[in-house]
């Protein structure tokens, strides 16, 4: 009786610890950002923007709206650095306020907000998937309000670009 329930007891804990290892790597798969960042690329560069498109964000999760609130508030946060820049050059050095040096900066730090402001729309679209219902015909809506969104942002970007190759020109 006393070699039975130590074989008990020694089997026990080793089938816990095989439960709870299942359940940390499916906890560490759901809470990648690593599959969020794959299917925001996806969308991004993929050229059948339908039904594969709400599948994989269907697949990536809240995680792919954290990401992009991250994204969004690195990139204002940057926006607004330039921005205190610019105003402390202006007040420390106060012999040209207004040099082309400091616009171009100033058009930066605004071009950073304007495109935050895109990734925040981008979110809020892809959030209105995750509360819709899963339909045909919202499928086809919800995938061009996400193009609408991506190439507001590629324009953004490309435009913030262009400001940028200005001020090195």
């Amino acid at each position: 009786m006393i070699l039975s329930k130590a074989n008990v007891k020694a089997k026990s804990p080793s089938k816990k610890k095989q439960k709870g290892k299942t359940i940390n790597e499916r906890d560490m798969y759901q809470n990648n950002y690593f599959h969020a960042s794959e299917a925001f690329f996806s969308i991004l560069l993929a050229k059948d923007r339908h039904s594969s498109t709400i599948l994989s964000l269907k697949k990536a999760g809240p995680e792919i709206t954290e990401l992009l609130t991250q994204c969004s508030i690195g990139i204002a946060g940057t926006g607004l650095a330039v921005l205190l820049s610019v105003v402390c050059k202006v007040a420390i050095g106060g012999r040209t306020p207004f040099a082309a040096t400091r616009l171009l900066h100033t058009g930066v730090g605004f071009g950073l907000f304007w495109l935050s402001h895109a990734v925040n729309g981008l979110r809020d679209t892809i959030t209105s998937v995750f509360r819709g219902p899963v339909d045909t015909k919202l499928e086809d809506e919800v995938a061009v309000k996400i193009q609408r969104s991506m190439n507001d942002i590629l324009l953004r970007a490309v435009t913030l670009l262009a400001i940028t190759a200005l001020r090195f020109a």
